[in-house]
């Protein structure tokens, strides 16, 4: 198979989304929407904040796109990015005079691991509901599908055995309704307790002015519950 219809494939698999997922697209939707809408503009210097947040948006949003493309792996992958660039966004938003991530004197960039270290640590004091959640999903996902696991092969190997044995690789992972579904909701569960953060920090340091669309967020969070109540009740 060629590479366009691979990409032709990706496509209608998104455009499918919400038939095929519903509620549970549409909460992850609607919530990498608001994730991009936050912020109107800029109302002090928060230079290190917009490149990180630009990073937060992209992320979710390929995270979101990744799973409905049948892509986990490269989803989570995605997602775990996201929760660091949030990190290292809340901590520049409330820190837009630190020397974190450029030493100016010596024009030299900072270590990015230590950086982000600083920022996790901070996060911790002084925002820790959601440090904890932050901390607890990256752990999962560094724990299952950050790294080369043997486990993960599950979603796109396959052994036929009989007469005409039969190895399955395939470039899409298997169909399974239920795991994107849940795939979804974390990733929307994500980005809420994402905004929420950033929301908070602006409250207490400012940077930013707020857009219309953070109004949505309670409605975000009421359609998240009820998505996970739905697949509950369909696991039961």
């Amino acid at each position: 198979m060629i590479l366009a219809q691979f990409s032709a494939q990706e496509h209608q698999k998104l455009l499918d989304a919400e038939k095929k997922y519903g509620n549970a697209f549409i909460n992850a939707y609607n919530t990498t929407i608001l994730v991009s809408n936050l912020m109107m503009g800029p109302v002090a210097d928060c230079d290190l904040f917009i490149r990180f947040y630009s990073q937060m948006t992209k992320y979710h949003l390929l995270s979101v796109i990744s799973t409905v493309r049948m892509h986990r792996i490269q989803a989570k992958i995605d997602l775990r990015y996201f929760l660091e660039s949030t990190a290292n966004a809340a901590f520049s938003l409330a820190h837009s005079d630190t020397e974190n991530y450029f030493d100016f004197q010596n024009e030299q960039i900072g270590n990015a691991q230590s950086a982000t270290k600083k920022a996790y640590g901070w996060l911790e004091t002084t925002y820790k509901e959601h440090s904890d959640f932050i901390k607890e999903l990256k752990s999962t996902i560094n724990e299952q599908t950050a790294h080369a696991n043997v486990v993960n092969s599950q979603h796109n190997f396959d052994f036929i055995p009989g007469e005409r044995a039969e190895i399955v690789t395939s470039y899409f992972d298997f169909e399974d309704d239920e795991m994107v579904k849940l795939d979804l909701w974390l990733a929307a569960k994500a980005g809420i307790y994402a905004a929420d953060l950033i929301l908070k920090v602006q409250k207490d340091s400012g940077g930013f002015l707020l857009s219309n669309d953070v109004t949505n967020l309670p409605n975000l969070i009421v359609d998240n519950n009820s998505v996970l109540a739905e697949l509950q009740n369909d696991r039961r």
